[in-house]
C-alpha cells in the first residue's frame, strides 16, 4: 500500500473515531457503507481485544473480515487494524459513536455489523464471556432486539463450522 492511501485511510478512521463525519441528512441508512464498514473496524478490533489475548485464529478472521468489508488489499487490513488500536489505545469514546450508528444505521446494517462481531468472536472457536458481553452491549446499544442478537450469533457460528468442516 502506498504511503498516501495508508495515510488517508488511517485520517479516515480517526475521523470517524472522534464522530465527525457530517450529520445524516436523511435519518436511518443515511450513514454510508464504507463509514459502517470502519464502524465495523473499530469494534471487531475491541471484540479482538475483550478476552484480552489475540489468538492467532481471530487475528487472521479480523483481516479477512476487514479485507472483505472494505475491500481493501492484501497487507491493507493490518493498517486498518494498527489505525483503531491506536485509537481505542486514545481512549476513543464509543458510546458516541454506538449511539450515532444505532440513530443512522439501518436496522439491516446493524444486524449485518453484529454478525461480523460475532464472526470474530467465534474465530478461535471459543466464544470468551468479555467477548460475548461486548457483542451483546454492542447490540443493545445499537437497539437490536434479543431476537436479532440471538439470529446474527446462530448465523455466525453456522459460518463459522461450515468453514472449520
Amino acid at each position: 500500500m502506498d504511503e498516501t492511501r495508508r495515510a488517508e485511510l488511517v485520517r479516515e478512521i480517526r475521523d470517524f473515531l472522534e464522530s465527525q463525519w457530517p450529520p445524516a441528512a436523511d435519518g436511518p441508512a443515511a450513514i454510508t457503507d464504507r463509514r459502517l464498514r470502519l464502524a465495523a473496524a473499530v469494534l471487531m478490533v475491541s471484540v479482538v481485544r475483550a478476552d484480552h489475548e489475540s489468538q492467532p485464529d481471530e487475528r487472521r478472521e479480523l483481516e479477512g473480515s476487514l479485507t472483505r468489508a472494505l475491500d481493501l488489499e492484501d497487507g491493507q487490513a493490518a493498517v486498518v487494524v494498527r489505525a483503531a488500536e491506536e485509537a481505542i489505545a486514545r481512549g476513543v469514546r464509543f458510546p458516541l459513536v454506538l449511539a450515532r450508528l444505532a440513530r443512522e444505521c439501518s436496522t439491516a446494517q446493524k444486524l449485518r455489523l453484529v454478525e461480523a462481531l460475532w464472526a470474530i468472536a467465534f474465530a478461535d472457536a471459543e466464544l470468551a464471556g468479555h467477548e460475548e458481553y461486548l457483542v451483546r452491549k454492542i447490540a443493545v446499544q445499537l437497539g437490536l432486539h434479543t431476537a436479532d442478537l440471538v439470529e446474527t450469533k446462530v448465523r455466525a457460528r453456522e459460518e463459522f463450522l461450515r468453514k472449520g468442516l
